[in-house]
């Protein structure tokens, strides 16, 4: 396990873990690359689906590396 109380295998339904298993968010077609800083530098990934009131672009920042979520699309 890896920190979690309880297993998200247990409490998520069969559909959705069908579409999160084996998909992360490098794969998912809401991903994009956000340029930030003074001089447009940093690239960040943003997913363009869910919102943010913490960032500037207001969207999420994601991992590429972190698995998918429902809205996950190819």
């Amino acid at each position: 396990m890896d920190g979690l109380l309880f297993d998200p295998t247990e409490y998520t339904d069969e559909s959705v873990r069908r579409i999160m298993e084996g998909h992360t968010c490098r794969q998912c077609g809401n991903r994009q690359i956000v340029c930030q800083g003074r001089d447009q530098h940093v690239r960040v990934s943003v997913c363009s689906v869910r919102k943010s009131g913490r960032t500037k672009s207001g969207f999420l920042r994601v991992r590429v590396d972190q698995p998918a979520c429902i809205l996950f699309t190819y």
